[in-house]
C-alpha cells in the first residue's frame, strides 16, 4: 500500500495534468478563448476522477494512521493502570510520542464537539483546540500571555509553531485535525455547505467545464448522410475570497479551562462563517456585502423578473396566509425531471414551514390527534414528499414579490469553492466594533476563511432549472 506522501505525490501529477487541459483553452492572460473538444473533456473528467480516489484512500490511510497511534496510547495507559513498568519510548523518528493525559477539567456541556474522531472523544479534540489556542496566544502575544506547556504540547503532538517570522496579522493556520471539525460545525449550523455542491480549490481560483448541450438525433433516408450535431461546453469559475470574523475574548486564559476555551472557539467561530456563507449563497445580490456573490433568490429574480413563469411561481398572494397547497404542487410540477431525485429538497425559514407548509398539511383532513401533538420532528421534516431544509436567512417575514421558498437539486444548481486554510489570529491592541479590546482587558481574536459560491444554472424566463421558487403576488 501507498504512504500518505506517495499519493499525495500522485495527487499532484494527476492535478498538474488537468490544469495542463484546463490551461489549452485559455489565452496568454489567463481568460477562456475556446471550450473543452469532447476527447478533451473526457481526459478532464476521468483525471478529476482519479484525483476523487486518491482522496479517499488519503482519508483511509490517515484514519488508519490515527487509529494506530489510538491503539498505542490505549496500551500505554493500560500498561500503567496494572502497574507494569511501561516500554521504554522508542528512538525519535520511528513511531509517534504517546500524548500525556489530559490535565484540564470540563466545565459544563460541550457545544461544539461530540462523538468520537479519529478515535479522540469530543472532550480529547476540544483540549488539543484549546492548547493550540494558548500556544498560538503566547506566541502572538508573549509581553501577555506565557502558557510554555501549551507550547510545548502543541509542538510535540499537534503542529510547530515557528516563533521566526511569525505572521501575527496572518495568524497561526488552523491545523488539518481541527478543520474537519470546523467544517462539520459550519455544516451543523449551516445550509449551503450541506447542499451545494462542494468542490475543493487547490488554488485561488478553479475553473471547471460545464455541458450546455448535448448531442442531437436525426432521422435519415436511405444512402442520405447524416446531419453532425456536437455537444457544447463553457466554463464555471471559482475564485477564492477572504472572510473574516471578528471577535472579544476574555483575557482570563487558564490551561485550567482549555477545554471550554476549545470549544467556544470552535463554535463561535464556526457559527459566523456558516452564517455568512448561507447568507451569500441564499441572498447574495453580487455587491461588496457578499463578497460580489449572486445567491439563489437574485439569480432566481434576475432571469424570471417578479411574475409566473421558468423557474418561478407565482403565490396566490402577497401574504403568508394566503398562499395554497396548489402554489407549492406548482413548484412540484415545474421542477424539471433531471432535478427530482435523492438529492431534492425545499429549502425555506422556519416560519414559513411552520406557518404556511405544515399548517397547509394540517388543514387538508386526516389528521389524527397524535399526529397533530407530535408534529414532525425527524431530523428534516417532509413536505410533499421532500425532505425541508430550514434556513434562517430565508425570508421570515411577508413581502410583495418575495422569493420565500425554493425547492430542487441544489447540487445541480450552485457550486460551493473551498479554498480551506483557516487561519486564527490574536490582538490585544486591536478595536472590536469600536471599542478597545485593550481598555477592557479583553483579546480580539480574528478568524480567516477563504470560498467562493457560483450559481450557475438557474434556467431561463421560459425553462425552469434545477431549483425553482415561489415567489408572492406583487400586492
Amino acid at each position: 500500500m501507498k504512504t500518505i506522501e506517495q499519493l499525495s505525490a500522485d495527487k499532484a501529477e494527476l492535478v498538474e495534468k488537468a490544469d495542463a487541459i484546463l490551461a489549452e483553452t485559455k489565452n496568454e492572460d489567463g481568460e477562456v478563448t475556446r471550450d473543452l473538444t469532447e476527447d478533451e473533456s473526457k481526459q478532464y473528467d476521468e483525471l478529476v476522477d482519479q484525483v476523487k480516489a486518491i482522496d479517499a484512500d488519503i482519508a483511509k490511510a490517515k484514519k488508519a494512521a490515527e487509529r494506530e497511534e489510538w491503539v498505542k496510547a490505549q496500551r500505554a495507559t493500560a500498561t500503567k493502570s496494572q502497574g507494569r513498568k511501561a516500554d521504554p519510548e522508542p528512538a525519535e523518528g520511528k513511531q509517534p510520542k504517546v500524548e500525556p493525559a489530559m490535565k484540564a477539567r470540563r466545565h459544563g456541556d460541550l457545544k461544539a464537539f461530540k462523538g468520537v474522531v479519529a478515535g479522540k472523544t469530543a472532550d480529547e479534540r476540544a483540549y488539543r483546540l484549546g492548547m493550540w489556542a494558548l500556544a498560538s496566544v503566547s506566541k502572538q502575544l508573549p509581553n501577555r500571555f506565557s502558557f510554555p506547556n501549551a507550547v510545548k504540547y502543541t509542538n510535540d503532538y499537534i503542529t510547530k509553531l515557528h516563533s521566526e517570522g511569525t505572521n501575527t496579522a496572518g495568524g497561526y493556520a488552523v491545523p488539518e485535525e481541527f478543520g474537519t471539525d470546523l467544517i462539520d460545525l459550519r455544516e451543523m449550523y449551516g445550509v449551503v455547505r450541506r447542499i451545494f455542491k462542494v468542490r475543493p480549490m487547490s488554488s485561488d481560483t478553479r475553473t471547471d467545464p460545464r455541458r450546455v448541450t448535448g448531442l442531437t438525433a436525426y432521422f435519415v433516408g436511405e444512402g442520405d448522410a447524416g446531419t453532425e450535431s456536437t455537444k457544447s461546453w463553457d466554463q464555471v469559475r471559482l475564485t477564492a475570497k477572504d472572510l473574516v470574523v471578528l471577535s472579544r475574548y476574555t483575557a482570563q486564559l487558564s490551561e485550567d479551562a482549555v477545554i471550554n476555551i476549545g470549544d467556544d472557539l470552535a463554535s463561535e467561530i464556526s457559527y459566523a462563517f456558516a452564517n455568512k456563507e448561507d447568507d451569500c449563497g441564499v441572498n447574495g445580490d453580487g455587491t461588496s456585502t457578499y463578497g460580489g456573490i449572486t445567491g439563489l433568490r437574485q439569480r432566481l429574480s434576475d432571469v424570471n423578473g417578479v411574475d409566473d413563469g421558468g423557474g418561478l411561481v407565482l403565490g396566490a398572494g402577497n401574504a403568508y396566509s394566503e398562499l395554497t397547497l396548489a402554489n407549492f404542487h406548482s413548484m412540484v410540477g415545474r421542477l424539471p425531471q433531471y432535478a427530482d431525485g435523492p438529492n431534492t429538497s425545499w429549502l425555506v425559514h422556519r416560519t414559513v414551514y411552520y406557518d404556511v407548509m405544515q399548517r397547509l398539511e394540517l388543514a387538508s383532513g386526516g389528521t389524527t390527534a397524535t399526529e397533530i401533538a407530535s408534529g414532525d420532528r425527524r431530523p428534516r421534516p417532509l413536505f410533499l414528499g421532500y425532505p425541508v431544509e430550514i434556513s434562517q436567512v430565508m425570508p421570515s417575514t411577508a413581502a410583495n414579490s418575495q422569493i420565500c421558498c425554493l425547492l430542487g437539486d441544489f447540487t445541480k444548481a450552485a457550486s460551493f469553492g473551498d479554498r480551506g486554510g483557516e487561519s486564527i489570529s490574536f490582538s490585544e491592541h486591536a478595536s472590536v466594533g469600536g471599542q478597545s479590546v485593550f481598555e477592557r482587558n479583553e483579546i480580539a481574536i480574528r478568524g480567516c476563511e477563504r470560498f467562493d459560491i457560483n450559481v450557475h444554472d438557474i434556467g431561463d424566463a421560459t425553462n425552469a432549472g434545477p431549483v425553482v421558487g415561489l415567489i408572492t403576488a406583487s400586492s
